[in-house]
């Protein structure tokens, strides 16, 4: 394998449009939304830019050095009686006070319940009762503060979905994932705010507000996990638990400069979701960690996946002299924007660090028939469901007239956010969502399944852009919707997938990559993560750069 050359993955899909073999329309098509909508996005960017007049507050530095720990060292440290569960649960309490001002990222806050398992955590260590190696064995997050996307059940705190709708809801019982990670030990110290429903690569919703990233607060913590992504990256959390439909956890975290991982398809439990999901699209959902420090992937995914019955050895040492690293610079689609320079070089830089210690094979791959990746993901989980504005309001909000209201919206008259209007009206439009081509779709991503099974083996990885921008001006993602079929394409295909921080910009915003692996090499993405971050740096304090 040469790093010169380029591998065109085609034979499994006969209607998959090669650049040599594209139609005039196609072409067309191409270039027609490619121009037009750099035009409108040129002139968009510039009214932001004049609108928010540069960039916005930082969240203070960190100065607590027990902020600075890993969840998988304090865990260490608290068991071995270094550290006291209740001094590591009340500084990330301090924290979160001192930051939410700039980020708004939490919904509730549990600090009186926390610090009491904190003390319950301290007196059964120093019981006895327990062996250190036994603790690590039986708990391995002992002690350690973690925080959950409010989407995800909570045992006792509100379940609002981030809508007015649920604004007083309780959760009766945790999640299956939030329950695996308190039987670890882990201490739930925070839920945090989401885009509405999960309908939305930016979190905004009209009970919680808008949560805003600790690099810049002018900018987006993404969606729809962007609340853990803000609290976790301002230092306001070790640990937290996300979910993700079509990158509702590698996107916040590219934007944030944190680790996140999208595990296999069906590797962690993934209900205890409110709203739920519609049966057709529960498949293409999934619960994961996010992190700064990328060995925290390792623990919290031997305790999420310790109950699917898939045994994947997290935290074995790889061989990456034996690696092969495959990468695509871009995905060529209508609407799809071009991948920004610097999320480019540290694409670059990641390959040749590897080609140059390890000597690691690479090959640089294009994939013509993800020309229409985002419309085919958009099809194959919609299809099947009989009415999305049910799923998404729990039979709630089926008098909501979603044209009327979305009108509304800019009124401020509408119950809903613009995420879910979107979303609902959308589904609507055949230019997005045509029931007639669900064939069609369904046979295009039986061709991407063969495809990427033809070229991933347990010994190889693909490395790409999570997103072809770094974090935009706050209502600004709309522009960049269709380009996240860079993270959904895994979500229908069930591949694990890890973002990965390797870069930050001039303007001291991170950038990230995700490294996908063929199905339950998720151990293998991780172990890559894990190197790249002794590379690159991993994450940085917002108020350090």
């Amino acid at each position: 394998m040469s790093g010169t050359d380029t591998v065109v993955l085609e034979g499994f899909c006969e209607d998959s449009p090669h650049p040599k073999m594209v139609t005039r329309m196609q072409r067309f098509w191409y270039w027609f939304w490619k121009i037009s909508l750099g035009i409108v996005h040129f002139i968009a960017h510039c009214i932001y830019v004049l609108f928010y007049c540069g960039r916005g507050k930082v969240v203070p530095s960190v100065e607590n050095p027990l902020l600075l720990k890993s969840a998988t060292k304090l865990a260490e440290e608290i068991r071995e009686g270094k550290l006291k569960s209740v001094d590591v649960v009340q500084a990330y309490i301090n924290r979160i006070l001192e930051v939410e001002p700039y980020i708004n990222a939490t919904v509730d806050r549990c600090f009186l319940d926390a610090m009491e398992e904190a003390r319950m955590a301290d007196s059964l260590i120093a019981s006895g009762q327990y062996t250190k190696e036994q603790l690590a064995d039986l708990k391995p997050l002992l002690g350690v503060p973690f925080s959950v996307k409010v989407l995800l059940l909570v045992k006792g705190l509100r379940c609002t979905g981030a809508s007015k709708i649920f604004a007083d809801l309780k959760a009766g019982d945790d999640s299956p994932s939030v329950a695996l990670m308190k039987k670890a030990g882990a201490i739930v110290i925070a839920t945090t705010n989401s885009a509405e429903m999960g309908m939305h690569f930016e979190t905004n919703n009209l009970i919680h507000g808008t949560t805003c990233n600790p690099y810049d607060t002018n900018r987006t913590s993404g969606g729809s996990s962007g609340g853990e992504s803000a609290l976790i990256s301002a230092a306001g959390s070790p640990l937290g638990l996300g979910n993700d439909l079509l990158g509702s956890i590698r996107v916040p975290c590219h934007f944030t400069g944190l680790f996140g991982h999208k595990p296999t398809m069906g590797l962690v439990p993934n209900l205890g979701c409110h709203p739920a999901p519609d049966p057709s699209m529960a498949d293409y959902l999934y619960t994961g960690p996010m992190c700064r420090y990328a060995e925290d992937l390792i623990v919290s995914m031997r305790v999420l996946s310790s109950e699917s019955g898939v045994p994947i050895n997290f935290g074995q040492k790889a061989d990456f002299r034996s690696l092969k690293i495959y990468y695509m610079k871009n995905i060529r689609g209508p609407m799809i924007v071009p991948v920004d320079k610097d999320i480019s070089q540290g694409l670059e830089n990641a390959i040749t660090y590897f080609k140059s210690k390890y000597d690691v094979k690479t090959k640089e791959i294009n994939m013509p028939s993800l020309y229409d990746a985002g419309r085919c993901v958009l099809n194959i989980i919609m299809n099947g469901m009989k009415d999305l504005k049910a799923v998404l309001t729990a039979g709630k909000g089926t008098h909501i007239n979603e044209k009327l209201d979305f009108v509304k919206f800019f009124f401020g008259k509408s119950i809903l956010s613009n995420g879910p209007l979107i979303a609902m009206n959308m589904s609507k439009l055949s230019m997005f969502y045509d029931k007639s081509k669900a064939p069609h779709y369904k046979e295009l991503m039986d061709c991407w399944a063969k495809e990427f099974d033809s070229l991933l083996d347990d010994n190889s990885v693909l490395l790409m852009p999570t997103l072809p921008v770094t974090a935009p001006y706050h209502t600004e993602m709309f522009y960049f919707l269709p380009s996240t079929c860079y993270t959904s394409i895994f979500n229908v295909l069930g591949l694990p997938s890890t973002q990965c921080p390797v870069g930050y910009t001039s303007s001291r915003l991170p950038y990230g990559i995700q490294i996908v692996g063929r199905r339950n090499n998720d151990a293998l993405t991780i172990a890559c993560a894990v190197e790249l971050e002794k590379a690159f740096g991993g994450w940085k304090s917002p108020g350090s750069l």
